[in-house]
């Protein structure tokens, strides 16, 4: 792997945030390595963490009766976990680290404490959080929307 960073980088939710807010940000949660197979978020359990990646592949897989679905890749840059934070409740889906992977992670209380303390930048994170959650709810309107459209192809072909 490459060397250990212990600094957030600049994009995503963070990136209207002062470098020094980042700086404090930081310092509520940790930062941490994984191995490849190593499990950040397990289906079916509520974790209460927010993660950044800053190096390597995940992939968020999901099992339905016996059936494991690939629903997408998470890369460096990218968050997740932000829904257990707002809604605690069992986790829809499994990442798993592909590759070696760096991330950054903060549990709902630290991220709540930073937010009382520092509410300027807070209310900057949770709009970005915001933003995040609603191109995710973009996304997979669009994925549905093209589910719909190709049954119903399918189902004039088979007539």
């Amino acid at each position: 792997m490459s060397t250990f960073t212990q600094q957030l980088p600049l994009i995503g939710i963070v990136a209207n945030l002062n470098p020094e807010d980042v700086t404090v940000l930081e310092s509520y949660g940790r930062f941490n390595s994984a191995k490849p197979g190593t499990v950040l978020i397990e289906q079916g359990v509520s974790h209460g963490k927010l993660f950044l990646v800053i190096s390597g592949l995940l992939h968020a897989r999901r099992v339905d009766q016996d059936t494991d679905v690939l629903l997408g890749q998470v890369e460096a840059g990218e968050w997740l976990g932000e829904v257990d934070l707002f809604d605690p409740l069992e986790a829809v889906c499994s990442v798993v680290t592909v590759d070696e992977c760096q991330y950054w992670e903060i549990t709902r209380n630290e991220l709540e404490e930073f937010i009382n303390n520092y509410p300027s930048a807070g209310i900057l994170l949770l709009i970005g959080l915001a933003t995040t959650l609603s191109r995710r709810i973009r996304e997979v309107t669009r994925k549905l929307a093209e589910q719909t459209e190709l049954t119903k192809l399918r189902e004039s072909l088979m007539g």
